[in-house]
């Protein structure tokens, strides 16, 4: 990941790529397309310098894999790659309709190139290029608060995740013998994944070699899961940092009725007898605390240990929308509600004037109800909304509502149509159950 850097000038190198955004130049560097027999020695040396991944070679080949899969970009100076954004497709759940998504799975920069805008400007590129190609939305991991809100990102919802003494759980009733899942299972993983059970915002991630790439990286990784009919229907994947007593770090958990989770945490129950912590991302319609005897003894004895059993909340992932008006159509809410909307979009001050995308900000007319729409343009007599692409992202999915955005961020609008904003866009928090 890169450091916050002063906003640089980005200049058309002259050239396009195959979808016909420009190519850009950075300071004394460019931008160009990840190419393995040149790049492979470079990109190796960046994540080793970020922390990302060791010497060992299941961790070289687990990158290798990685970047095979999807799309990968590269900062060229001085003919060494020197940063990489790299995204896969993918899909965005929003009260039922799906949207395509372009998940960023990796942004890393070396240390000779922090502080030159490569990072931004290599990532704000890669969203042109999605947005030229049709692409609804893009999400990201954050590696801190800020960097990426620069480029049109909003926040997600805080992710809940737990660590505990899985002996400490509540009688789940008895499981029924799991089978052994290893990296040789990934593609029956991968869609077992696909098919779980999904909530509002929840994301797929479209090729199944990412789950390949995700399980050559992990260490002590092992995997536990049922079939029926010869299909995998819920499973975990876990590593381990201690393969005795843990921690385990449960990495994926996929069911597809509540039933099979219960039998999956009844599973995690009988590892008590050795594991001492297991940690797990918290499912948004259960809450673990109550599943737990006495938790709050428990977090009083393991206080001053060196695992201790707890629970945290990050917000770690954003979402901002590219196509805006393929995302208001997906909205159904009660009544109708009209209105403009003056959006402003940051990454227009990162691209070059060259690019054929240049963001979404502009002027808007707004209609909600059993079917809704944007088009470009006000209508006389509405009131307006003026927002960023950033907090307009986080209402439109649920994370934020309008009279927080209003007080604490972007939002400038008249009371009554923030009332009735909040009053029209009842959706449920966003569970994406697919980190990346």
């Amino acid at each position: 990941m890169t450091t916050t850097r002063p906003r640089v000038a980005l200049r058309n190198q002259g050239s396009t790529n195959r979808s016909g955004t420009p190519t850009i130049a950075l300071m004394s560097g460019k931008i160009r397309r990840y190419n393995a027999r040149r790049d492979r020695k470079a990109i190796r040396r960046v994540w080793q310098e970020c922390g990302w991944i060791s010497e060992e070679k299941r961790e070289l080949d687990a990158l290798d894999r990685f970047i095979s899969v999807g799309d990968a970009w590269v900062y060229d100076l001085d003919g060494q790659a020197e940063c990489l954004v790299h995204s896969v497709p993918g899909q965005f759940l929003h009260t039922g309709s799906s949207l395509d998504l372009s998940a960023i799975t990796a942004v890393t920069t070396s240390r000779v190139a922090r502080n030159l805008g490569a990072a931004s400007g290599l990532l704000a590129h890669v969203i042109a290029d999605q947005a030229v190609r049709g692409v609804h939305l893009t999400g990201l991991g954050v590696f801190e608060q800020g960097f990426y809100n620069r480029l049109g990102y909003g926040n997600g919802t805080y992710e809940h995740w737990v660590s505990f003494d899985p002996a400490w759980l509540t009688d789940l009733g008895k499981p029924r013998v799991p089978g052994r899942l290893t990296a040789d299972d990934w593609k029956v993983i991968h869609a077992a994944r696909l098919t779980r059970y999904k909530l509002h915002g929840a994301v797929d991630l479209n090729p199944p070699e990412m789950t390949q790439a995700d399980m050559m990286f992990g260490k002590n990784s092992f995997g536990l899961g049922y079939r029926e009919g010869g299909e995998l229907t819920h499973f975990f994947c876990a590593h381990a940092d201690n393969v005795g007593d843990g921690p385990y770090t449960i990495d994926w958990m996929a069911y597809r009725n509540l039933d099979q989770l219960r039998e999956l945490l009844g599973l995690l129950r009988g590892l008590g007898d050795q594991v001492r912590v297991v940690r797990m991302h918290e499912p948004k319609h259960i809450q673990l605390q109550s599943l737990l005897r006495k938790p709050f003894q428990l977090y009083h004895i393991t206080e001053n240990s060196k695992n201790p059993s707890r629970a945290a909340a990050y917000a770690y992932w954003q979402l901002r929308i590219l196509d805006l008006s393929a995302c208001i159509e997906v909205l159904s809410v009660p009544g109708s509600l009209e209105f403009n909307l003056n959006l402003t979009d940051p990454v227009q001050a990162l691209l070059p004037d060259e690019a054929k995308w240049q963001g979404i900000a502009g002027e808007y007319a707004v209609s909600l109800g059993s079917s809704s729409s944007a088009e470009p343009g006000t209508k006389g007599g509405l009131p307006t909304l003026e927002a960023t692409v950033n907090d307009f992202s986080r209402f439109w999915m649920g994370s934020a509502r309008a009279d927080a955005l209003a007080a604490f961020g972007s939002f400038r609008a008249e009371p009554d149509l923030l009332d009735a904003l909040d009053q029209s866009i009842l959706i449920p928090q966003p569970d994406p159950m697919w980190d990346y």
